[in-house]
C-alpha cells in the first residue's frame, strides 16, 4: 500500500511540475509538450499498475481501478490557478491516512464532525492563544490514547497471526515429525543426550579447557542439514560466534563447547527458526536442524 501512494505521488510531482512551465502556442512545443504527456502517463501508469500487482487480494479488493483514475482525473483536471482548492486537497490526503489508520485499529471517526470542527476553527475572524493551546493538549491527550488503541489492535492482530502459524498443519507435523527422528536417533546411539530444552547433542571430541558460556564466543565450523540430509548452510574455514546472537538451540549447544570439541546438535524447530522458518534457506516451518559443529578460538565470557 505504502509503494502504491509513493507512485501517485511521484506521478502528482512530475504533473505538477509539467503543468506549472510556461505555456507556448508554436507547434514544436505543443508536439513536444504532448509527447512528454503521453510519456509521463505510460510511464507512471504502468509503475502504478505493477506496485498494484504485488497488492495482496484483499488490499486490490478495496483500490477499484476505475476509482482510483477517477480520483487521479480529478486531481489532474483541475485548474492550476485554483491554489485554494489544491493545497486543500493536499491538507486533506495527508490527513486521511491517518484517519484510516485510526479506523482500521477500530478507533472511530466521525468524518463530518471532524469536517465541522476544522471549518469553524479555520474560518474564524481571530486567533485565541489560550484556546489554542488548549485544543492543542486535548488533541495530545486523544491522540495518546489513540495510539495506545492501535497498539493494542497491532499486537492482537502480530498474536492471532502467530497462533495461526503455530497452529497449522504444516508447523504441526514439522515438530512431531522432528522428535520422532530425534527419539529414533537417541534409540540407535544412547551417546546423543537430551537437555532440559529439548536439544539433542552428541559428543564426538569433548576439547579441552573453559566452556564457551552462554556469553562468550568461539570460531566455528559446521555443517547444517535438514532431517532428510539436505545441506542448508556450511562453513568449513570458521566464523566467529556467540550463543547468545544465534537460534536457541544452537546458542545452548555452542555454550558447552570448549576449545577444540566437536559436537553434532539436534536442533528441534522450536528451539531453531520456529514457525516462521527460513523460507529463503529451504527450512520449513518448524524444521528439526542438525549440526555438525566444531570450536577453536574460545573466548570464555568473562
Amino acid at each position: 500500500m505504502k509503494k502504491l501512494i509513493m507512485a501517485c505521488g511521484v506521478a502528482a510531482v512530475l504533473l505538477g511540475a509539467s503543468s506549472c512551465g510556461n505555456s507556448s502556442s508554436n507547434s514544436e512545443n505543443k508536439g513536444f509538450g504532448d509527447s512528454l504527456s503521453v510519456a509521463i502517463g505510460e510511464a507512471q501508469g504502468s509503475r502504478l499498475l505493477s506496485e498494484y500487482m504485488t497488492l495482496p487480494e484483499d488490499q486490490k479488493a478495496n483500490i477499484n481501478k476505475e476509482d482510483l483514475l477517477r480520483g487521479f482525473k480529478q486531481v489532474i483536471m483541475t485548474d492550476t490557478t485554483q491554489q485554494g482548492y489544491l493545497t486543500g486537497v493536499n491538507f486533506g490526503l495527508q490527513l486521511v491516512g491517518q484517519l484510516f489508520r485510526y479506523e482500521e485499529a477500530g478507533v472511530p471517526i466521525d468524518r463530518a464532525k471532524l469536517y465541522e470542527a476544522y471549518a469553524k476553527a479555520f474560518t474564524a475572524d481571530t486567533i485565541n492563544s489560550e484556546a489554542l493551546r488548549e485544543s492543542q493538549t486535548q488533541l495530545q491527550m486523544l491522540a495518546e490514547q489513540a495510539q495506545q488503541k492501535m497498539m493494542e489492535f497491532y499486537q492482537k492482530q502480530q498474536e492471532e497471526a502467530r497462533a495461526a502459524k503455530e497452529n497449522s498443519p504444516e508447523a504441526k507435523d514439522n515438530l512431531a515429525a522432528g522428535q520422532k527422528y530425534l527419539d529414533e536417533q537417541i534409540a540407535k546411539d544412547p551417546s546423543i543426550k537430551k537437555t532440559a530444552s529439548g536439544l539433542g547433542y552428541k559428543v564426538i571430541s569433548e576439547g579441552t579447557g573453559e566452556a564457551v558460556g552462554a556469553n562468550g564466543s568461539a570460531k566455528v565450523k559446521y555443517t547444517g542439514k535438514l532431517i532428510d540430509g539436505t545441506v542448508f548452510d556450511s562453513n568449513s574455514t570458521g566464523v566467529t560466534m556467540n550463543p547468545n546472537r544465534v537460534v536457541p538451540g544452537f546458542g545452548e549447544g555452542l555454550s558447552m563447547m570448549k576449545e577444540g570439541a566437536h559436537y553434532v546438535l539436534y536442533i528441534p524447530g522450536n528451539l531453531a527458526y520456529g514457525v516462521d522458518g527460513q523460507p529463503q534457506a529451504g527450512i520449513a516451518p518448524n524444521a528439526m536442524l542438525v549440526f555438525d559443529v566444531e570450536t577453536s578460538d574460545i573466548t570464555p565470557a568473562n
